[in-house]
């Protein structure tokens, strides 16, 4: 089979979709006789006829429609590829600029995405950013945005995840839960005690493998409080109405000050993993690239990027009763 020219495969797609080659012509400023020609040739070259002519339409046969099918694929693959490579060419002859588009899991937007964004535009100041936060209202899909950074990637076409790290874990409760419910001294204690937890897809919640030197200890925490936000999941947890695992990163502040404490601070589980996920062809940009690697080199340091410090019921009842 001889060759095929894209341009006739461009024709196809163009005259199929439009239905007539009058508004492909339209649509194109190409003459509806370059067009017939081009579709004669496909259709010569295929060995099939691809479109069935008619004067008032045109409609594709059943060989149209698979090709159709394969033909639309792969001239968006083309047209992701050309504009992948003229962003990076765009972007080597004026440095990076333009918009960045980023979605971030909730327990990493204000905590560590906005401190790396805050870097990368002090190095790029023609960068204009966007951060949104996953599930939230009108939040982006992954596959419109530059950068998704989570925990779980999404498993999608052409998403290429980049493992940025692993993030410690652990079991965190309010002094005024502990003092009201007792502190537990075995990971038995923990069926005894009020759960607060991340909401799962499946029916059936996930069990937390505790692990302490050779020893480990499985358990399904009962949710007294369940929320699809880390943000109100920690809020809670200072409210003092019950235990909650959480990024220690994420509670480091309020660790420090007291508001929160660790629970069997001997028994952890394993360390989950921090992704970075984005389009392949997205990547061939220098400016998507830049900022992936920034945040590579920053989750290391990702323990000191979080300085909002909650504080506990009992001061703000304090506070809230002075003159």
């Amino acid at each position: 089979m001889s060759r095929i020219d894209l341009a006739l495969v461009e024709a196809f797609a163009l005259v199929a979709r439009s239905g007539s080659l009058t508004r492909a012509e339209s649509l194109s400023g190409t003459s509806k006789a370059t067009l017939s020609r081009q579709l004669t040739r496909l259709e010569e070259l295929l060995g099939a006829q691809l479109l069935m002519r008619s004067p008032r339409s045109i409609t594709p046969t059943e060989a149209g429609r698979a090709f159709l099918l394969r033909a639309e694929g792969l001239l968006d693959e083309v047209t992701g590829r050309l504009e992948a490579a003229s962003t990076e060419i765009h972007e080597l002859t004026t440095g990076v600029s333009g918009g960045l588009s980023l979605l971030s899991d909730t327990q990493f937007s204000t905590s560590f995405v906005c401190h790396v964004v805050k870097l990368f535009l002090e190095s790029h100041p023609n960068v204009r950013c966007q951060l949104d936060v996953a599930s939230g209202f009108h939040a982006p899909r992954v596959g419109d945005v530059d950068c998704y950074v989570c925990s779980e990637p999404p498993d999608a076409p052409n998403l290429v995840a980049k493992l940025l790290g692993r993030l410690n874990y652990g079991l965190y409760a309010s002094p005024q839960y502990l003092s009201r419910h007792g502190v537990p001294s075995t990971p038995e204690d923990l069926a005894r005690h009020q759960s607060i937890v991340m909401k799962e897809p499946s029916v059936e919640r996930a069990q937390v493998l505790l692990v302490s030197g050779a020893s480990s200890f499985a358990f399904r925490p009962e949710a007294a409080f369940e929320t699809n936000d880390h943000w109100v999941m920690k809020t809670f947890c200072i409210d003092g109405l019950g235990i909650a695992l959480l990024p220690a990163f994420f509670v480091r502040p309020e660790a420090e000050q007291g508001v929160l404490v660790p629970v069997l601070p001997a028994w952890q589980p394993e360390p989950r993993r921090i992704y970075c996920a984005y389009q392949r062809q997205r990547y061939m940009g220098q400016k998507l690239r830049a900022f992936v690697d920034l945040m590579a080199r920053c989750v290391v340091d990702i323990d000191s990027y979080n300085y909002y410090v909650g504080s506990s019921a009992g001061r703000r009842r304090k506070a809230a009763a002075r003159p």
